[in-house]
């Protein structure tokens, strides 16, 4: 049935707060597209997108919007950030209080068929979640939290040199990509997010062991920011491998430290815990080793930059990274963010644009509703109630439409799109 008739107001006022530097047109079909890929409940393709509308252009229109509109996507991004960062100081920040900010990194693979070979941002790559190598397309993300509220604040599609070269073998000189490490992109990601920020804010900065690089620690102290991270067993804390050192302290008693986590308000771990001179960093850092239980034979690093925080306060900072696996799961299974079709590099970051930008939306009206003393108002229940004011919004047009024409045959065939019947014999 197709259930968008009107946009949904609070979408019309979200988009409306970004001061979008598009067109009229384009402004149209930001609307139109953000509002179909919260609203259709089967696969996101610009054919089924299309399908949610009552009145809606040709899904040429669509495709062109990704492909050829001159729109500035990096402007729509700026605005984005913009206010982002606004609504996080302004729920988050009570005034007086010294204001602490966590920024999570981390990179996923949305994953494609092994047969896809068109799409440019697509390529072979490791999935660590699935331990095998896949067909997909990886971006980086950063998020930033400030108390109990956080965002998405920034992506980067990231490819491999190797696809770099082979795209750039079809490119003119003016088009060519340049190759740029997951490192790299985190690092810009970093600098663009600093003019954002209070320089009187505390910064700490959360990644998981594949971004431990001295490099990027280093640069994040330059900038008097603070790292909380897993890392490696094989690094080098005063020249001695961390899984050393934790055979070396086996003569010592563990600290029983309690954390909350995402699925449970109190989880025991035990931990022990060293502090020197990590390989290529220029500051002393500390370094928990924590185990689920005394016999656990696969413990965990981490390492922070603060030396004044306890093992329960960095294990509780490191848990913060959550909300950034939820974003994830959200761009993937609910909002489709790996059903693109559009082939060129190009496009397709047009595409995780206004994936985030639906993503922002829903995090924004979530918080709205909690605002407004909702109770377990999330992303879920924001689409709930998208795709619910939408079918009631159809179906009042659908009556009042039957009661002004008289055909309800008609009207279903327009509400419905049910095709032409044949004639029999």
């Amino acid at each position: 049935m197709k259930t968008i008739v009107r946009p949904y107001p609070f979408l019309v006022h979200f988009i409306a707060a970004l001061t979008t530097p598009l067109s009229k047109p384009q402004h149209a079909h930001l609307l139109r597209l953000t509002d179909a890929l919260c609203t259709c409940p089967e696969r996101k393709t610009l054919a089924n997108l299309r399908r949610q509308f009552l009145d809606a252009p040709d899904e040429s229109n669509f495709a062109d919007f990704f492909r050829q509109s001159p729109w500035d996507d990096p402007a729509l991004e700026q605005s984005r950030r913009r206010f982002v960062i606004g609504d996080l100081l302004r729920r988050g920040h009570a005034p007086g209080q010294r204001l602490t900010i966590a920024v999570t990194l981390d990179d996923s693979t949305t994953r494609k068929d092994k047969g896809t070979t068109a799409l440019q941002a697509v390529d072979w790559t490791f999935d660590h979640a699935q331990h095998r190598n896949c067909k997909g397309a990886v971006h980086v993300a950063l998020r930033v939290h400030i108390g109990p509220y956080s965002y998405p604040f920034s992506w980067r599609l990231y490819l491999r040199a190797k696809t770099v070269r082979r795209l750039n073998k079809a490119r003119p000189g003016e088009g060519r990509l340049s190759f740029r490490s997951k490192l790299t992109l985190a690092r810009e990601m970093l600098t663009e997010l600093k003019p954002f920020l209070p320089q009187d804010a505390a910064v700490v900065v959360l990644f998981d062991r594949w971004y431990a690089s001295a490099q990027l620690i280093n640069f994040i102290r330059a900038q008097g920011w603070h790292v909380i991270g897993a890392i490696k067993s094989n690094r080098r804390l005063n020249g001695t491998r961390l899984s050393d050192c934790d055979k070396r302290q086996k003569h010592l008693w563990y600290a029983p430290v309690r954390v909350a986590t995402a699925d449970e308000p109190s989880r025991a771990y035990h931990v022990r815990e060293a502090t020197g001179r990590l390989s290529r960093v220029r500051e002393r850092v500390r370094v928990i080793i924590s185990r689920r239980h005394p016999r656990d034979k696969r413990p965990k690093y981490f390492l922070c930059t603060d030396l004044s925080l306890s093992a329960r306060e960095i294990l509780t900072w490191y848990a913060q990274r959550w909300p950034q696996e939820v974003d994830f799961w959200y761009l993937k299974q609910r909002l489709g963010l790996g059903d693109f079709r559009v082939q060129s590099y190009e496009a397709i970051s047009r595409w995780y644009a206004v994936q985030y930008l639906a993503l922002t939306f829903l995090t924004w009206r979530a918080y709205e509703g909690q605002a407004l003393g909702a109770t377990g108002s999330g992303p879920a229940e924001v689409l709930a109630d998208i795709r619910a004011w939408h079918a009631r919004d159809a179906l009042s047009a659908a009556c009042q439409e039957v009661l002004r024409t008289g055909d309800i045959t008609q009207v279903l065939r327009r509400f419905l799109d049910e095709p032409p019947q044949r004639q029999a014999g």
